[in-house]
């Protein structure tokens, strides 16, 4: 593509320079308007170019939200399954509720931006981020544990999985956005 835009603009310059070869501008008028014609060509050319890299550089930051979604989507996956297996009525509000924060940073990914494998991602780790806050919804402290260690424990390949397909293999360790939060919330007790 840029060969062919470089094709194009050297045409482009060529044919300005033969024309005005032939018709060479005479009077400081013609001169002003030659002026004012390339003026506006570099304009327009200058325009172009802008716009392409705003392109760019959107598809790319798209791309960036949509591999940090899935991985904070993977992360806290982990975190609530290790909560499920400790019991850990703390850690599982606490984590439930990042889920929570993880799914509306999911939804600010804007789709029309995404190429066919990050949508499918993004689209496929919204539906269960949706089913596990379902699936969480009336989980108290007494409640099954082993079923919804199973539930995430189930889930995680196939978030790992998305993020290997997408070139973005899952980390060790959590987002850095959420250091703090669960010392933020205080008590969790009757949420």
């Amino acid at each position: 593509m840029r060969k062919l835009g470089g094709a194009a603009i050297g045409a482009g310059i060529g044919f300005l320079i033969v024309v005005g070869w032939i018709f060479r501008p005479m009077t400081s008028g013609e001169w002003a308007a030659w002026v004012q014609t390339l003026g506006v060509l570099v304009a327009m050319l200058w325009a172009v170019r802008l716009q392409v890299t705003a392109s760019r550089q959107s598809l790319r930051q798209a791309g960036q939200v949509a591999a940090m979604f899935a991985s904070h989507m993977h992360w806290v996956f982990r975190e609530l399954n290790d909560a499920c297996i400790k019991r850990s009525w703390d850690d599982y509000s606490v984590h439930r509720r990042i889920l929570q924060e993880v799914l509306m940073q999911g939804r600010e990914v804007t789709l029309q931006l995404l190429d066919g494998r990050s949508l499918a991602m993004v689209s496929s780790l919204r539906t269960i981020a949706v089913e596990a806050l379902e699936k969480t919804e009336g989980h108290t402290n007494t409640g099954n544990w082993m079923h919804l260690q199973l539930y995430f424990d189930r889930r995680l390949p196939s978030i790992a999985a998305w993020l290997s397909a997408t070139g973005n293999p899952p980390e060790s360790s959590g987002p850095t956005d959420y250091a703090g939060l669960r010392t933020s919330f205080g008590p969790m007790g009757g949420s």
